[in-house]
């Protein structure tokens, strides 16, 4: 069988070689179906990306293998350092006389970047020619430019953004990556999408006119073969790399510190949990990165727990290997969404033995199924009566612990991509 010849829109890759909270769950999937379908024997895989950000993308020791197709972008850089600037100058007049030398600086090698540009146009007789092309994010009509493909595919994650504006200031202002990928939808009939769980599937057939349900396969994520259940002596290493407690029992929440995440109800009903029931063997533990303008308003919250603030811990952002022993050693793992496009965390918990509470829309059920406790995100009662459940009934827990190995088993990455590739071959 002849292989077909695929190439990878590797740019949320390259811009995120750093381990750090720019690692989003965008980065980690994008990463995983790209090692998957580099190891498929019908797939000859290509890479995609500006030229800047090759070096970064050869970082990625997996990937250093693999070709690299690149594309010019020395205007759109240009027009966004001096966008940047007129709004410096604005905050501060003292930056106008810079400003006027960046000016002076970008006019002078304005014409040389343009001959550059021709050049190299001019050197490449041809474009790339690849069967396939497939952007894990961005709209795969940027790509077009550089790569000739027959056919086009890109992974929708959630319609969120849409679902609520008022959380994406961009959105309002009409500057934001998924109304470029909205628009090339509507556009084009002939892009077909990949959506992350059946409730993506339905938010974008709600959101984009014209869309038809057979130009989109729903492919569920996984997680990777790292998380699985940890000993003791693994997790009490990774608490004590982070200055956790050693000698308290812990509930767990790993996510991006944001208003949609619920953290607050979540963090404020676990502390009339404790205060209700007299619990004082138990802390709380937030992990993972974090929006500027919503991590003031947590930390307000949690100062206002007076003698209780130090019952909630904010870890940070967690390496990737101490990810499945903090799972493997809370007593629960909360996960309280207001939405989700599939919920990744979760499911890492759950391949990991812990026990979870999540809420019960969008697309949590289709992860969890009866493999944890699901309740209203917006209610503090159902919050407080099941961290009871869990405290209080270690039988549950056990109950869960098993359950939610087995579901974990049912989605893996080898399923996703050969989903992917069967659709991709038709």
């Amino acid at each position: 069988m002849e292989k077909i010849n695929l190439t990878f829109d590797a740019t949320i890759l390259a811009n995120s070689i750093s381990k750090n909270a720019s690692r989003s769950g965008i980065f980690f999937t994008s990463y995983q179906i790209a090692k998957h379908l580099m190891s498929n024997s019908n797939i000859n895989l290509s890479f995609f990306c500006s030229e800047k950000k090759q070096t970064s993308l050869r970082m990625i020791h997996d990937f250093q293998d693999i070709p690299v197709y690149p594309y010019v972008s020395i205007f759109d850089t240009w027009y966004v350092q001096m966008r940047t600037n007129k709004q410096i100058a604005k905050r501060n007049n003292k930056l106008v006389k810079k400003i006027f030398w960046h000016y002076l600086l970008f006019f002078t090698k304005l014409p040389f970047n343009i001959c550059n540009f021709i050049i190299k146009k001019l050197c490449q007789k041809f474009k790339v020619e690849s069967e396939l092309f497939l952007s894990p994010m961005f709209s795969p009509i940027n790509g077009q430019k550089s790569i000739n493909s027959q056919k086009r595919y890109i992974l929708l994650y959630d319609a969120i953004p849409l679902l609520y504006p008022e959380y994406y200031p961009q959105i309002k202002n009409g500057k934001y990556w998924l109304l470029d990928v909205v628009n090339c939808l509507k556009s084009d009939s002939s892009i077909h999408a990949f959506a992350i769980s059946e409730q993506t599937k339905k938010d974008f057939l709600k959101f984009v006119p014209g869309l038809k349900s057979e130009q989109i396969t729903v492919t569920p994520l996984a997680c990777s073969d790292a998380f699985h259940p940890c000993s003791k002596e693994e997790t009490l290493k990774s608490l004590e790399k982070y200055n956790l407690p050693t000698d308290k029992r812990y509930v767990f929440s790993l996510c991006s510190l944001e208003p949609r995440k619920n953290l607050i109800r979540a963090v404020k009903t676990f502390i009339e949990f404790i205060k209700k029931n007299k619990i004082e063997d138990m802390v709380f533990i937030l992990g993972g990165g974090h929006w500027e303008d919503f991590i003031g308003k947590l930390d307000k919250e949690i100062e206002g727990l007076g003698e209780y603030k130090n019952k909630i811990i904010k870890a940070g952002y967690i390496d990737d290997e101490d990810l499945a022993p903090l799972y493997s050693g809370a007593e629960w793992f909360v996960y309280t969404s207001q939405y989700e496009g599939f919920g990744l965390p979760p499911l890492e918990a759950m391949a990991c033995g812990c026990p979870v509470i999540t809420s019960n829309n969008s697309s949590l059920p289709e992860v969890v199924g009866d493999a944890g406790i699901m309740i209203d995100w917006d209610s503090d009662e159902q919050h407080i009566t099941a961290y009871e459940d869990y405290y209080f009934h270690p039988e549950l827990r056990d109950e869960n612990h098993k359950k939610g190995l087995e579901r974990a088993k049912q989605f893996s990455w080898d399923k996703t991509v050969d989903l992917m590739i069967k659709e991709m071959m038709k």
